[in-house]
């Protein structure tokens, strides 16, 4: 393990995977860069990078058949929230730009019925500083691939930045927030939400959730299990997805991305572990070799 390897231009963020054996990486917010490459020859196939006017945000998702790219990107000065989409059938050539749902989005996942959800964090920044806390206005957004926005939902507390997403295969989706309020508050940091329905907090206790440090990074589900991790908190937690309520709370060393197989997790850390977890029941713990750096992609 790893059982291979690419150079990238900068450090890296969130990755994307589609049926003909592309991967994408995108760069640290604000990203000058994504890397599309062919994980079965190993060969880079396409370095976009972003224009003057524009950066990314960390993240993208390919259509159900890989033929688009969707990519969360910010106009600089503003922010104002782009979803920039690419035709991965012709050199990945930029041919439409979605807007019109807020400022600052970060995660975008593709929905079984092809609807994209869009983590908003609602937040105008200068780099990685922030400056609209007072007055920053986060949401989970639902748009058709053509632009059309289907939903959009909020928090009642406007500090909660959403930010990383998942779903559970079916039509529930799963936020992760950052919390930019008071140090010494610890809300809720993740939610369900169901287009058409209300967002729900899932349950823990303040001194749970004050493990997160304020932060929940990568999320993932299965039909009944809810996994978050904190690297800040060095942790990870498992909800039951029927209930709402924590079940696990376990220390990880700046736990960082996760993905589902099965029923069952495999959690990363940028302390070199790899964790296989099967809630409620068993985890392995193993050392990879490799300091694991935010999110995963499942490509088998």
């Amino acid at each position: 393990m790893p059982l291979s390897s690419l150079p990238i231009p900068e450090r890296g963020h969130g990755v994307a995977t589609n049926p003909q054996g592309h991967a994408v990486v995108f760069g640290r917010r604000p990203g000058t860069f994504f890397m599309v490459f062919d994980y079965r020859s190993e060969q880079m196939v396409k370095l976009e990078l972003a224009k003057a006017d524009r950066h990314f945000y960390g993240h993208g998702v390919y259509s159900h058949d890989g033929h688009y790219l969707f990519a969360t990107e910010g106009e600089r000065g503003t922010s104002r929230g782009i979803i920039g989409v690419y035709d991965a059938q012709r050199q990945y050539q930029k041919i439409d730009e979605l807007s019109g749902f807020g400022l600052g989005p970060h995660e975008v996942i593709m929905m079984p019925d092809g609807a994209l959800a869009i983590g908003v964090g609602g937040v105008h920044t200068n780099g990685r500083e922030p400056l609209n806390l007072n007055t920053m206005t986060p949401s989970l957004s639902y748009l058709s691939q053509e632009g059309e926005l289907l939903d959009q939902v909020s928090l009642p507390d406007h500090k909660l930045s959403i930010r990383h997403l998942a779903h559970d295969g079916v039509e529930t989706v799963l936020c992760g927030q950052q919390y930019r309020g008071e140090p010494d508050e610890y809300p809720a940091l993740i939610a369900m939400h169901t287009r058409g329905g209300e967002m729900q907090d899932l349950q823990a206790e303040p001194e749970q959730w004050a493990r997160f440090n304020h932060y929940v990074a990568s999320i993932a589900a299965t039909e009944d299990w809810i996994l978050a991790t904190s690297p800040p908190g060095s942790c990870y937690g498992i909800w039951s997805k029927s209930t709402g309520q924590l079940v696990e709370l376990n220390a990880l060393p700046d736990a960082s991305g996760v993905v589902t197989y099965g029923d069952e997790f495999r959690v990363s850390s940028g302390a070199g572990r790899v964790v296989e977890q099967r809630p409620t029941e068993s985890k392995n713990t193993f050392a990879s070799g490799v300091q694991w750096d935010n999110h995963w992609a499942r490509i088998v």
